[in-house]
């Protein structure tokens, strides 16, 4: 095994070094296997990094800012859900992962979610570092057998590409280790759920200088929804080689396919906002309804350390995504009074989205006036081309209380006149460097930026070619600064200011085909303080932020997009504010007892529109722990109990709908406003495992123990309701050999 120690790696200056220094004889040999570790451009099995067989809820090290750093040396909010907490609490979509990630807010819709962070969307991520994507409809559908943790990095990273201040999701994929090892889990739930999971790695050569892995995950579902299933089948495979000492290749390939089918739960409500009460297992949509999706990634990645003080990388993902939906749902109000407003809706949609990511950067030290200091040269492209179709058609009204369902509609072979076609590419292109410079070996200053060379959108409607818009944004420096200062050998006090660049030129504003949005532009501060406990194992923080956006969009009332595909019409929506601080503890607070702890406050508003709140489903408060308690000796050695819960504070949405207009049978009448809250609520969890050998474990997790009902997202009164889930329970047997 090649290894070098952290303080080889960064320094005996850094905290990187000082994190992982315990102080005692205990200390010393319970740290022992987290402080020697293998250098990035090695072979993985001691990766800080990884958090795979760890049994921790703190990670060691992030690769969040492209080179290997301590959560304390990180300016900024990060929460790492490692591999532990994802089995743990059997999180087995990434819409699962966010909904107990710190300070996130999940808003379901009937194709997809979306996530909210500190009120602002969150729009971008990035694999195993490398250049930022788009999320998109696929996203919280990715299932996590193939990550070995997933991040959240709050606060705008404009220095990489990823603009918007709501944060950045970073996956890290499972590696490929030398050591043999094969895993197996079979899992049973709640509504005949039932998952079978296999993964194995191993050294394909004596050296174990060439080593694979192989995944692969069957999951299917019924749901406490009438006629609503899901299945799943994923096959992942990846190949890692080191050709020479300090070399690595990395190559994989993930396949996911999803079928939904009686998918749109979404519930209406009353058109005065009135909660209509329908049952948590009522279905708005055909029984026929269907989406399938697929997903295909192809990765690669190639690094060279030289000399243990500089790292060259080069990272590339492609992504292909195909959604083809058929389906029929009612829409719209409810009239209190008679009961009508509904209709039933055709709705027939495709979408594939092709992304290309190439990530280049170099990193690395050198010494000056007696201490290291730390650089950061890269550059970034993204390629993403989007083509949506998708066809509204009328069928009737609707009864809410005793559907008549439509019958199945034969998917279009050819898209017809009066449907939506359009296809936006966006092409970016950007340079970003930093240098951290230690003017003692405790105070960081970190300054940078990102300059923008490239960010072109282009609209086309699909079946003329024709181009309907085509924006090339101009040239634009994005500043980065921060200082960390190490006030103790486990406390670091950090700040930092970084702008916020966001395009949105795939957005249109009136009047039709319309012009292409500006982009969104504001400030980011955040200050705090971190610290690390007991080797790393224990970490917490807590954080300070005030955040400014113009020009972000908004539908526009007078002229609303028809349809979740149609890219018009928006408004740039004046100046918004959101601020408020973050607390939150993740780790192993004593021996085998290990937490996660985090508590948000959320204040936003609109400071152009009478100061009204923006993020409107963001709760003020919002609190998600976890915990779990293994048994290392006695007669209870072997087993561990945990459980956690989610609270937060009430919420509301308000806004306009628009009416039907009998002369033309469109939804272009008169407009309502309407506005409804939704109060607090605590949703909590229990789990236990048992290891029955060393081979075998089993564990149970009971989810929404007292049975809660409450709705998970609010959204209009014609659509965008969702129940959360009632109380259920998964069991899993898991084996390793």
């Amino acid at each position: 095994m090649v290894t070098a120690s952290l303080t080889a790696i960064a320094g005996p200056g850094s905290a990187f070094a000082q994190s992982y220094a315990p102080t005692t004889e205990a200390e010393r040999e319970d740290a022992q296997s987290d402080r020697d570790i293998t250098v990035t451009g090695e072979r993985p099995d001691s990766d800080p990094s990884i958090t795979e067989g760890s049994g921790r809820y703190a990670p060691r090290a992030i690769n969040v800012g492209k080179a290997l750093q301590t959560l304390r040396e990180t300016p900024q909010s990060v929460t790492v859900m490692t591999r532990a907490r994802i089995e743990d609490q059997n999180l087995l979509t990434v819409e699962d992962v966010m909904q107990q990630m710190t300070g996130v807010t999940v808003d379901r819709a009937w194709l997809s979610s979306t996530y909210t962070s500190r009120g602002l969307p969150i729009t971008n991520y990035r694999l195993d570092g490398g250049a930022s994507a788009q999320t998109s409809t696929t996203t919280g559908d990715l299932d996590t057998a193939i990550f070995d943790s997933i991040a959240l990095i709050r606060g705008a990273d404009g220095l990489f590409g990823a603009g918007e201040a709501g944060g950045v999701i970073n996956f890290t994929r499972k590696r490929a280790l030398a050591d043999t090892q094969a895993r197996g889990t079979m899992t049973f739930g709640s509504w005949d759920h039932a998952r079978i999971e296999g993964d194995v790695t191993g050294a394909l050569t004596a050296d174990g200088n060439l080593r694979a892995r192989a995944i692969g995950v069957y999951d299917m579902s019924d749901s406490f929804q009438d006629f609503k299933t899901d299945d799943r089948w994923l096959a992942h495979g990846s190949i890692e080689y080191n050709p020479a000492p300090g070399t690595l290749l990395v190559a994989g390939y993930t396949h996911q396919m999803d079928k939904h089918e009686g998918f749109n739960v979404s519930l209406p409500r009353y058109r005065s906002g009135e909660d209509i009460g329908f049952a948590r297992s009522t279905n708005m949509g055909a029984p026929w309804s269907t989406i399938d999706r697929t997903i295909d990634v192809a990765y690669g990645r190639i690094e060279q350390t030289i000399s243990n003080a500089w790292t060259m990388r080069l990272n590339a993902n492609y992504t292909r995504s195909n959604d083809r939906t058929n389906a029929a749902e009612m829409e719209n109000a409810v009239d209190p009074i008679d009961q009508s407003g509904a209709d039933w809706w055709y709705y027939q949609a495709a979408s594939t989205v092709r992304e290309l990511t190439l990530d280049f950067n170099t990193t690395g030290s050198f010494e000056a006036f007696g201490q290291k200091h730390d650089v950061v040269l890269g550059v970034d492209y993204t390629n993403n081309r989007t083509n949506n179709r998708s066809l509204w058609t009328y069928y009737g009204p609707a009864n809410v209380f005793d559907p008549d369902y439509p019958p199945e509609l034969a998917y279009p072979p050819v898209w017809t006149d009066g449907g939506y076609e359009g296809r936006t590419t966006i092409e970016r292109l950007g340079f970003y460097g930093s240098l951290r410079i230690r003017p003692i070996a405790a105070l960081s200053l970190i300054g940078g930026g990102r300059l923008v060379v490239k960010d072109r959108t282009e609209n086309r409607n699909i079946s003329t070619g024709a181009v309907t818009s085509l924006l090339d944004q101009k040239t634009k420096f994005v500043p980065y600064v921060a200082t960390v200062l190490d006030v103790t050998k486990s406390l670091s006090l950090y700040a930092s200011y970084s702008e916020i660049y966001q395009s949105q030129a795939n957005l249109m504003s009136a009047p039709r085909p319309g012009t292409p949005l500006g982009p969104v532009s504001g400030t980011n501060y955040e200050a705090g303080v971190k610290g690390e406990f007991a080797g790393g194992k224990l970490t917490g923080s807590l954080a300070v932020y005030r955040v400014r956006k113009q020009g972000a969009s908004a539908t526009d009332p007078s002229n609303p997009p028809a349809g979740s595909t149609d890219n018009c019409c928006y408004i740039r929506d004046g100046s918004l504010r959101s601020q408020g601080f973050e607390a939150e503890v993740n780790g192993e607070l004593l021996p085998g007892w290990q937490v996660s702890v985090g508590y948000t406050y959320n204040d936003n508003e609109n400071r152009r529109d009478n100061d009204a709140s923006f993020a409107e489903i963001t709760p003020r408060h919002l609190l998600k722990v976890f915990t779990d308690y293994a048994f290392r000796e006695g007669a209870l050695k072997g087993l561990s109990i945990g459980g956690g819960v989610t609270a937060q504070s009430s919420n509301f949405r308000s806004g306009y709908v628009q009416e039907l207009n009998p002369a033309t049978g469109l939804y272009d009448g008169p407009y309502y406003q309407y506005q409804f809250r939704l109060p607090g609520y605590a949703i909590w969890s229990l789990r236990a495992e048992y290891d029955v050998s060393e081979q075998f474990s089993v564990s149970a997790n009971l989810n929404n123990l007292f049975d809660k009902s409450y709705y998970v997202t609010i959204g209009s009164p014609g659509y965008g309701n969702f129940y959360g889930d009632p109380r259920n329970f998964l069991v899993s047997l898991r084996g390793k050999f």
